[in-house]
């Protein structure tokens, strides 16, 4: 059970419905500026924590614990989406509203991302759930009492469900509760959108990103692979098809996204939920979520505007953060 003294006194407003801000219903708008426009900061960490993978790989847990916190409270785990690390705004943002509400945050840079770039020699990826499982086994050690909340924010998202699902055959401890924004649940319909010509901006932002990671990991893991690209334009599928696939042991990109979408997964959890997605994403696709047949614990909500990760509006709070806070009140209801 989630601890009240941990909920503002504040009604909250779990009720209030999406509405862009004026002049920002275009999905692209939303998402860019979901992106730019600043919200609440997280404060540094108190301390980084190394976990170390079955494989011989390791993760970095950020660590931030607010004043007053004490064993069984709840602790919070934070998982960033393709190309981003615990230093993303939208992790920032959200560590910042949890930490205000006495929320103890651990923000997990996936494995070879972020600050444990050179603590692995593997990439991460949407199937990587058991990533997920021994950094949530770490933190419930810190403190058994304490109810784990889990939020995960696009391929984070997709993550978190995945590992949820499976947790009906493998229970994980301590998990109470679980929110899911702008999840890819079903990959290959995902790639489609992502190739389109008017995706161009977010693949090459992505494809960016991960040729640092990649050419990074080269440089701390020189024995790897030799990464060669072709000269032509890359494409997110090619990069999955020449790298992520191989190097995690698909047979080829397709391969990865069928085997590795958590769509067939989400009916199986069994605990509180939350998946939260807009109907104008420009690369998530929304027919998945429409056609999921889900137990009465998980809540699928599509608002019909708000890009990927935008939702730039009114929060009730005299905020324009409304997913930001949608996440934090939702997941933080009192059983």
């Amino acid at each position: 059970m989630i601890r009240p003294s941990v909920i503002a006194s504040e009604k909250l407003p779990l009720g209030l419905d999406f509405r862009p801000l004026p002049f920002l219903r275009n999905p692209h708008v939303q998402t860019v500026l979901g992106v730019l426009v600043p919200g609440p900061d997280c404060p540094f960490p108190d301390r980084r924590q190394i976990v170390r993978l079955p494989d011989g790989d390791c993760l970095v847990l950020h660590n931030n614990t607010p004043p007053g916190w004490k064993p069984g409270d709840p602790l919070a785990l934070l998982i960033h989406g393709l190309g981003g690390s615990h230093a993303s705004p939208h992790v920032r943002r959200l560590a910042a509203l949890l930490l205000a509400q006495r929320v103890r945050v651990v923000r997990m840079d996936l494995r070879g991302a972020g600050a444990g770039v050179a603590l692995a020699r593997n990439v991460y990826h949407a199937g990587r759930s058991e990533d997920v499982r021994a950094a949530l086994a770490e933190i419930h050690h810190w403190s058994p009492p304490s109810p784990l909340l889990l939020i995960g924010l696009s391929l984070g998202g997709a993550l978190a469900l995945r590992l949820a699902g499976e947790a009906a055959d493998r229970p994980v401890p301590g998990l109470k509760r679980l929110v899911a924004v702008s999840p890819p649940i079903d990959l290959p319909r995902c790639s489609a959108l992502l190739s389109l010509p008017h995706n161009r901006i977010y693949e090459d932002n992505f494809l960016r990103d991960l040729l640092i990671e990649a050419r990074l990991r080269q440089r701390f893991f020189p024995d790897l692979p030799t990464l060669r690209l072709p000269r032509c334009r890359l494409t997110m599928r090619l990069f999955d098809d020449l790298y992520t696939a191989p190097r995690s042991g698909f047979a080829d990109a397709l391969d990865y996204y069928r085997k590795a979408s958590c769509a067939t997964l989400v009916p199986n959890i069994q605990i509180p939920t939350l998946i939260l997605t807009a109907r104008d994403d420009p690369f998530i696709a929304v027919e998945p979520f429409e056609e999921l047949k889900v137990p009465a614990n998980v809540v699928v909500r599509i608002v019909n505007h708000g890009g990927h990760l935008g939702f730039l509006g009114w929060d009730g709070r005299g905020g324009i953060r409304w997913a930001d806070r949608y996440t934090v009140e939702w997941v933080l209801q009192p059983d």
